[in-house]
């Protein structure tokens, strides 16, 4: 049964897959942060439960403001915190070159764990060393919002596909542990190929918490196809898996009603919807919808 209705950042940070255009259109709109409090609001009041965000600077400033002026509507959500942001780091790439963006984000890594730092870099534990990066992403958003609220730390859809793409079970294994030992909270995977996701968790036995992954009736950003797709998701909640569907309407290209109807077959096996929106009515609209098709 869905346990979780989640209101996603993407139209937050004008992220569309399919509108770019319309997308930057509806950030300008709700360009003040007050604007977007209210969305979150309205989520809350049509039966959400919790924000799901990857680490953005305009998520920080969001919810730095929702703690000083509106703590009551931070303390009643759940968090879902996607890292990193990765878009962030090839935009730092782009202006200062790879070794460059490798050298700031050691210098800042030294400046926040100078004795872990020493004793990864004489040891050459370069797992250990990621870890310490994702501290460093998470640290300012664990000191906003409350702590006991953050259900999962989920690594990015572009983490997970280097993790498999070059076979690097070691160090998933690290972040597994520093995540659910270290900060205390479930750990998970954002994917758009759930099929070889789940061939690569069971070859290398690892189990984790939370998946993150496409589910619509269009099988947009579903892979290896859509049916396969399915079949993954259907049977990683069956082992208990805790499966976050997400672009459910397909970058607005189906209603919530059509989603819903889809998605009712799932709904033993999912755990938790996200949808995003940057319009008031519609965030209070869909959850409502969502509840009762899937609650």
């Amino acid at each position: 049964m869905v346990k979780e209705i989640l209101l996603g950042d993407n139209p937050f940070i004008g992220v569309s897959h399919l509108a770019q255009e319309k997308a930057r259109n509806e950030l300008r709109e709700v360009s003040a942060i007050e604007a977007k409090v209210e969305v979150i609001k309205a989520a809350l009041e049509g039966g959400a439960t919790g924000f799901t965000f990857s680490t953005h600077q305009t998520n920080l400033e969001l919810l730095t403001y929702t703690a000083k002026h509106h703590s009551e509507t931070l303390r009643k959500l759940n968090y879902y915190i996607l890292v990193p942001y990765v878009q962030g780091y090839v935009r730092k790439a782009n202006n200062s070159g790879t070794v460059g963006l490798v050298k700031t984000v050691l210098k800042e890594i030294v400046a926040k764990h100078p004795l872990d730092f020493v004793t990864s870099a004489i040891t050459l534990n370069i797992d250990k060393l990621a870890g310490m990066f994702i501290a460093m992403e998470l640290d300012p958003y664990l000191k906003t919002i409350p702590r006991q609220n953050v259900r999962a730390v989920l690594l990015h859809e572009v983490l997970t596909e280097l993790i498999i793409a070059y076979d690097l079970a070691d160090l998933l294994h690290e972040l597994k542990e520093f995540i659910e030992k270290k900060l205390r909270t479930g750990f998970g995977l954002e994917t758009r190929n759930i099929g070889q996701l789940k061939k690569f968790l069971e070859e290398n036995s690892i189990k984790i918490a939370y998946i993150m992954t496409p589910l619509n009736p269009l099988g947009y950003q579903m892979a290896p196809s859509k049916e396969e797709a399915e079949k993954a998701i259907q049977e990683l909640g069956d082992q208990g898996i805790k499966i976050i569907a997400i672009n459910i309407l397909a970058s607005g290209a189906i209603t919530i009603e059509k989603a819903c109807e889809y998605l009712k077959q799932f709904k033993y096996s999912i755990y938790a919807v996200a949808y995003g929106t940057t319009k008031s009515h519609r965030a209070k609209e869909n959850a409502v919808v969502l509840r009762e098709y899937l609650s």
